[in-house]
């Protein structure tokens, strides 16, 4: 109900909450199979290098979702790799011609009002962590150490997919979504991490209230995937 609550809340349409409500069903059928498949990419990740895991717990709905690009060619960005989760699941997992991953790996300060839970980590560790754990993969990714809007005004790529994770204040989570649309495939697919996410006071400067003003701005141009207890997915129709 807490999350049902916080999806009228930041002004979710209706449409989302049956999808949510669809999910959380969904979510009990297949208790057991995603256990087990999160726990498998566990036993890989403990090999890697992190301060944190902010990510495997995405890993049963990324296979699912993204199955189509197991098979045909994936262009892949994130918006966000922080210590390099998300990406080195990509590049093991699918059919990848180019992943993309962009962060400025800047070291943020609560003093300075930020509140995205990771200021008291040495920035240096992750974004050496970052390197080291996509060593394996030289010349299969990109590395753009720069803030998302350098990286949008520079960009001459479309994709199949890409995954936003960078700053959670609404106005930057914002910016990314519009950004990011523009350069997204036609049947392309947006993943928008932390809807949830509320470490801010004010609720309109989370990731969900940005989330919804963007939805409303793409009417009748996206399809919604699914809304999951941390995601949302949407395809872009037109």
């Amino acid at each position: 109900m807490r999350r049902i609550k916080y999806l009228i809340d930041s002004g979710s349409s209706t449409t989302l909450l049956k999808k949510y409500i669809v999910y959380f069903f969904y979510l009990h059928l297949k208790k057991k199979e995603r256990k087990k498949f999160i726990n498998n990419y566990r036993n890989f990740y403990n090999k890697k290098k992190f301060t944190c895991d902010f990510f495997s717990q995405n890993t049963f709905d990324w296979i699912n979702i993204l199955n189509e690009f197991k098979k045909k060619e994936l262009n892949y960005l994130e918006i966000g790799s922080f210590e390099g989760n998300s990406a080195l699941f990509i590049l093991n997992n699918f059919n990848v011609k180019s992943v993309l991953c962009v962060d400025p790996w800047k070291q943020l300060s609560k003093k300075e009002g930020s509140n995205e839970g990771y200021e008291d980590i040495p920035i240096k560790i992750i974004e050496n962590n970052f390197d080291e754990n996509l060593k394996p993969h030289q010349g299969k990714f990109k590395k753009y150490k720069m803030r998302s809007e350098v990286f949008f005004k520079k960009n001459a790529f479309d994709f199949d997919v890409i995954y936003i994770d960078g700053s959670h204040l609404a106005e930057d989570v914002l910016k990314d979504c519009r950004s990011s649309w523009s350069c997204l495939k036609r049947d392309g697919i947006l993943i928008l991490d932390d809807f949830f996410w509320n470490n801010y006071d004010k609720i309109e400067h989370n990731p969900a209230y940005a989330i919804n003003t963007f939805l409303k701005e793409i009417e009748n141009n996206y399809k919604i995937i699914c809304l999951s207890k941390f995601q949302l997915f949407i395809r872009k129709i037109k």
